[in-house]
């Protein structure tokens, strides 16, 4: 009823279905229907700008801290590589169309898949694999994405199977450090609440040149199941056992040219309640009087999208990490839609998940008011990243060691 406050956790333990279809990558088959809603939008592109990415990401965790977050990159554009070349080619070189364009400033060099695992509202475990170029797979008649030995599937019925292995690294004092005696491995079925697309905008202002960069709210309400296991190697034990089971968030980004070219900080995230989702991002010029880009968005079942393009906001005095990024403890969002509904949402930074020298993820408490609607309330997750500094020498050379290269003959890719 209008007025009333919906105090809903990220998500609940509901009851899992059971997954009947074998393995959770899914079919070769599927229907054309479904293909059309889904696929033209999911599928791979092709990037032929220097610093151009494209990703995939899954987000599933619970209100007791439980779940998983995954990313599948072409062109992974936090690679301090990939930032230095593309940048060396854009400065020194590209000053004309017959500039060639080298490999190292190229996206299909950087394939890589990331993990994260989370018990208890920490990070438990986590990979960043980086494999050989040329190792990211898809096509548009074909509703897979292949990284290395890592695929996510449109099924048939709408659902996507994602299969998942890698191996994981620790940080120790502050350095990471590869775990190859470990394999983190992951069979996860996530299944849209809607069917299609949801929204498509850009991420972020055009790039020099009118380089687009086009956000895909593929699915951003859905349902993550399936079992995650770390499993030490030598002794073919596991050291981590978990079932997922939790709401989640979809989404595909795809960037024709260098993400952080034209921007200081990103800030975006998203809060998933029982039947709605909240996504925003905040994106900030390097210096006064430039574009900034910013977006609010609701996405409840059986309603239309709520969507705010440039809203206003208002950020509290920033705090800092340990690594000295800073990050704000309050954003506010306010506008209106095309139609005049006014919309408020306030974000407010609980505590930090985890901070790295380029990026933070924070666990926040969302509030949106729509009058005549409702109150959303719930807690989700931001992002703040700072991708200058991954040309900063000490720091750039800390998240190149959180990066594992696989090889095309590694074991893994055969387990």
């Amino acid at each position: 009823m209008p007025g009333s406050v919906r105090n809903l956790s990220l998500d609940e333990d509901l009851p899992s279905k059971p997954d009947n279809s074998g393995s959770s990558a899914g079919m070769a088959g599927i229907d054309p229907v479904i293909a059309s809603e889904k696929w033209a939008e999911e599928c791979r592109h092709v990037l032929k700008s220097p610093g151009a990415y494209e990703w995939w990401t899954f987000d599933a965790v619970n209100h007791a801290g439980d779940g998983i977050v995954c990313a599948f990159f072409d062109g992974l554009p936090f690679h301090p590589t990939y930032r230095t070349q593309e940048n060396r080619y854009v400065h020194r070189m590209g000053k004309s169309p017959f500039d060639p364009l080298w490999p190292e400033a190229q996206a299909s060099n950087y394939p890589a898949v990331y993990v994260a695992v989370y018990q208890g509202g920490q990070r438990i475990a986590q990979f960043l694999n980086q494999y050989p170029p040329g190792s990211a797979e898809g096509a548009a008649d074909v509703p897979e994405i292949r990284i290395g030995p890592n695929r996510m599937t449109l099924r048939a019925d709408g659902s996507f199977g994602i299969t998942l292995r890698g191996y994981p690294f620790e940080v120790v004092r502050g350095t990471p450090r590869a775990r190859m005696d470990q394999i983190l491995s992951a069979s996860l079925t996530f299944t849209p609440s809607a069917s299609g697309v949801q929204h498509v905008r850009p991420f972020r202002h055009d790039g020099p040149g009118g380089a687009k960069h086009t956000w895909v709210l593929s699915s951003p309400h859905g349902r993550m199941t399936g079992a995650v296991q770390v499993i030490e190697q030598r002794e073919a034990t596991a050291v981590a056992d978990l079932r997922i089971n939790a709401n989640g968030y979809h989404d595909h980004i795809i960037g024709h040219g260098g993400l952080a070219q034209g921007l200081s900080k990103l800030i975006w995230g998203h809060v998933v309640g029982d039947e709605w989702t909240i996504a925003f991002s905040h994106h900030l010029a390097p210096s006064k009087g430039e574009e900034n880009t910013c977006a609010l968005m609701l996405f409840e079942n059986g309603q239309r999208p709520l969507i705010i393009d440039e809203p206003s906001s208002r950020i509290a005095r920033h705090q800092y990490t340990r690594w000295g990024m800073r990050y704000p403890p309050k954003i506010t969002l306010h506008g209106a839609n095309t139609s005049g509904v006014p919309v408020e949402c306030v974000i407010d930074v609980e505590q930090l998940v985890e901070a790295t020298p380029f990026h933070t993820r924070a666990q926040i408490l969302a509030t949106m008011t729509v009058p005549g609607r409702n109150k959303y309330v719930g807690r989700g997750h931001v992002l703040l990243a700072n991708l200058t500094r991954l040309r900063w020498p000490l720091l750039s050379d800390l998240v190149l060691m959180a990066i594992t290269p696989v090889s095309a003959d590694d074991p893994v890719w055969r387990q």
